[in-house]
């Protein structure tokens, strides 16, 4: 700010060189990401320790890869419903209830799973949770949006994403070694346990970062919104909230797809694969997913920043190329530490992938909407995750699980292409701008009119001082 000038006609003037906006202390805002980051690193431990359990138990009620699969797409179909509405809700009431409801859901679901005696029971359970779990990613995605600043936004979504990493480093470990030992009761009432840490943690921790204040102001600002595409007939729809330009979002949307559906198509035969077919023991199983956990937890913590540097597109592309090595890997080899190599490389393309599509939907969603986006962004991945193992339940019949890696890898790398054809991200200076307010008429009538008041009250004090004259 300029130094105050003193004006006899016009009292004290302040001509405003810079703009200041109100915001969360850097320093607990560093804070309060990396709790979160402890957080789902403790919950995914809790989750990766029961992981690869999943097709022993199944295979202990006499059922395969057909019943795996339906679990998968009972939670998926859940998650595909529950999403967009979680989403909504983390916008209207606050992100901290969607992130308490989703650890308290976790934990809840981990103890249904163990308690599980049939393979219905266990599907019923996979689907509530994945309803009551949608939330999370929406929640956590909103707390960093909130919070970090823009041009380090990659850096810390890098931050929290390594928490996940960091998880599936110990956890199926541990519970593969348990399992193998003691047989069930250990990883399962371990996981359990941590579960509920993880809860307690974010209870007493982590604090609401969208607050009353904020959501009071942006439920005023949808309402004068709405009263203005009343009066003149531009309504503020469903299809106006989502980020524009609608093609890129379209293709980030497809990009998550994509990335999910690859996973989830192996996800129900990897299992049974390795298991029957290599010979793998349920410490290997655990090993190869804890390889994959450290190189993605390296690369968030070194690379999780590049597209912030670089731009999202081009580590987008990098990232779904690298990726696709796990694939890659699973389809040409049975040698144990070649598939552990094509696990790192696609894990170091998923520490470079996440933070930059993650990113780059918030960089073209609308500050109010941002937590429905993530919900959005979660229905689309839970619809891939519905889709994958319908069709392997298909295709399982007819072809080798070669085949099914050669899928996966064949819709990552065409992804990579996709994103290099035709994906076209606002720059970072447009990004910066507020198009909301260089297209509202409501504002520019507001501005005319208080300038209108100025000079009507200006042109009056001059006639009135003339008169006292």
């Amino acid at each position: 700010m300029n130094t105050p000038k003193n004006h006899s006609h016009t009292g004290k003037i302040i001509q405003a060189t810079r703009v200041v906006t109100p915001g969360m202390e850097p320093r607990r805002a560093r804070i309060i990401i990396i709790l979160l980051a402890i957080c789902t690193a403790l919950q995914m431990t809790s989750y990766g320790m029961i992981f690869p359990l999943f097709a022993r138990k199944i295979g202990d009620f006499g059922d395969g890869v057909e019943v795996l699969a339906t679990s998968v797409m009972a939670y998926s179909l859940a998650g595909v419903i529950a999403a967009p509405f979680m989403g909504s809700l983390a916008d209207r009431f606050g992100r901290r209830p969607l992130l308490l409801v989703s650890f308290a859901a976790f934990a809840t679901a981990f103890t249904g799973y163990y308690l599980a005696t049939t393979s219905l029971a266990f599907i019923v359970v996979r689907g509530l949770a994945g309803a009551l779990t949608a939330g999370l990613g929406p929640a956590t995605m909103g707390i960093v949006a909130d919070i970090a600043p823009e041009d380090e936004r990659a850096r810390w979504i890098g931050i929290v994403s390594g928490g996940t990493s960091a998880g599936f480093i110990i956890g199926p470990v541990v519970g593969g070694l348990l399992f193998d030992k003691w047989g069930y009761a250990p990883p399962f009432l371990m996981s359990i346990g941590i579960a509920l840490i993880t809860f307690l943690i974010a209870f007493f921790i982590i604090p609401e970062t969208h607050t009353r204040e904020e959501r009071r102001r942006e439920t005023l600002r949808q309402k004068r919104a709405t009263r203005l595409a009343t009066g003149t007939g531009t309504g503020v729809s469903f299809w106006a909230s989502l980020p524009h330009p609608l093609l890129a979002f379209s293709i980030l949307l497809f990009i998550n797809l994509s990335m999910i559906f690859a996973w989830f198509f192996i996800d129900p035969q990897l299992p049974f694969y390795v298991f029957d077919d290599l010979g793998w023991s349920t410490a290997q199983f655990g090993a190869a997913i804890s390889f994959y956990g450290w190189a993605t937890l390296v690369g968030n913590l070194t690379l999780g920043r590049s597209s912030d540097r670089l731009g999202r597109k081009p580590i987008l592309i990098i990232g779904l190329v690298l990726h696709s090595a796990q694939y890659v890997g699973l389809m040409f080899t049975n040698i144990y530490w070649v598939i552990i190599a094509a696990f790192i490389i696609a894990g170091l393309g998923e520490a470079l992938l996440n933070p930059a599509l993650n990113a780059a939907y918030l960089d073209i969603t609308p500050e109010e909407h941002r937590s429905r986006a993530m919900g959005i962004k979660g229905a689309i991945g839970s619809l891939g995750s519905l889709l994958a193992p319908a069709l392997v339940m298909v295709v399982i019949r007819f072809v080798p699980p070669q085949s099914v890696f050669l899928i996966s890898a064949a819709l990552i790398l065409s992804t990579a292409l996709l994103v290099l054809i035709a994906l076209r991200l606002p720059s970072r200076a447009e990004e910066g701008r507020d198009l909301a307010w260089e297209v509202s008429q409501e504002r520019i009538m507001a501005a005319q009119s208080a300038l209108h008041n100025v000079t009507v009250s200006a042109s009056t004090a001059r006639k009135l001082k003339s008169e006292d004259r």
